[in-house]
C-alpha cells in the first residue's frame, strides 16, 4: 500500500542563531542556544530563575563525503529533547554551520550521504510516546533539506530504527510500534522507489525485522563523547589511530527567563 508523503522545504540558513559560523581553533566549540518560550513549550518545560533549565549537546551520528562532514544530533536538558541540530563542515571540519532548522521537541538521531549531492536526515519528534517519524532529504549537498514524512497521516505512534538508500530512488526504513500496544503489527518494514517522498508497506510483524540491506561500515570518522572533559571529539582514522578534527561542548548554557517572539501588546490609550 503507497503512503503518499507531505512534503515541504526547510530553509537552510537559519541554524547558529540566524547564519553565524562557528570556527574550530584548537579548543572545544560551545554550541550557541535560544531560550525562546515557544522551543521549550513544545518540550513541556517551564524554566525560571528559581527552576533554571541546564542545556546539554548529544551527537548521535557522524556522516562524511569527501571534505563535508554532517554531524546530527539534539539538545536536551536532563528531562526533555528542546530541538533537533544538524553542523554541516565543508572542509573537514575547520568551520561549521547549521543547515536546517532546528526543530523544536524532535531529535536528529542518523544520516546517510550517497553521494556528494545527495543525502537523508533520520527525525524522530520526543514525546510520552516517539510520533510521525520522517526524514530530511537533500539533493544540493546540503544546501537545502526537503521533509519526508514516513506516513500520510498525523499523530501516528512510532519510532524509525533504521534507514537505509541504495540509490537516490531506492530505501528502506524499519519502524518499531512496539510501545503503542496496538494489534499485533509491532514492527513494520517500508520501501521507496521515490527517494522517500512515499513509502510501500513491505512487512509487518510482532517481532523484531531482521534489516534487508548490508551493515555500513564505521568508515574513517567516528565521534566520541569524553565525559570527563566533558566534550564530544569528532575523530579521524590516520593509518592505525584517530586524529581529532574537532570537538564540542556538551554542557550549552542555563535558560531562564524565557524569551518570546509574540509582540508587545499595543500601549492604552491616554
Amino acid at each position: 500500500m503507497w503512503r503518499g508523503g507531505r512534503v515541504s522545504l526547510l530553509v537552510a540558513g537559519c541554524g547558529l542563531l540566524w547564519g553565524q559560523t562557528l570556527v574550530y581553533e584548537r579548543r572545544p566549540l560551545r554550541l550557541p542556544i535560544s531560550c525562546k518560550v515557544e522551543d521549550f513549550e513544545a518540550a513541556g518545560l517551564d524554566c525560571s530563575d528559581e527552576e533554571p533549565c541546564p542545556v546539554f549537546l548529544e551527537l548521535t551520528a557522524v556522516e562524511a563525503v569527501g571534505p563535508k562532514i554532517l554531524l546530527v544530533g539534539n539538545l536536551h536538558t536532563t528531562s526533555a529533547t528542546v530541538s533537533s541540530l544538524a553542523l554541516f563542515s565543508e572542509d573537514a571540519g575547520t568551520t561549521w554551520r547549521e543547515v536546517v532548522k532546528r526543530q523544536p521537541g524532535a531529535g536528529f538521531e542518523a544520516a546517510q550521504f550517497l553521494n556528494e549531492k545527495q543525502g537523508w536526515i533520520s527525525a524522530q519528534p520526543q514525546g510520552q510516546l516517539a510520533s510521525d517519524p520522517y526524514l530530511l532529504a537533500t539533493t544540493d549537498g546540503g544546501a537545502s533539506w526537503q521533509k519526508l514524512p514516513i506516513w500520510n497521516e498525523e499523530g501516528r505512534a512510532g519510532l524509525l530504527q533504521q534507514f537505509y538508500f541504495d540509490s537516490k530512488d531506492h530505501g528502506f526504513a524499519l519502524i518499531d510500534r512496539s510501545q503503542t500496544g496496538e494489534g499485533s503489527s509491532k514492527y513494520e518494514l517500508y520501501e521507496t522507489v521515490t527517494g522517500g517522498s512515499s513509502w510501500m508497506l513491505r512487512e509487518s510483524s510482532s517481532r523484531p525485522i531482521t534489516p534487508k540491506w548490508p551493515v555500513r561500515r564505521t568508515g574513517d570518522w567516528r565521534i566520541r563523547e569524553d565525559g570527563k572533559a566533558k566534550t564530544y571529539e569528532l575523530e579521524r582514522r590516520v593509518g592505525n589511530s584517530w586524529q581529532r578534527m574537532a570537538n564540542f561542548r556538551t554542557d550549552l548554557g542555563v535558560c531562564k527567563t524565557l524569551e518570546t517572539n509574540k509582540p508587545a501588546p499595543p500601549a492604552p490609550n491616554p
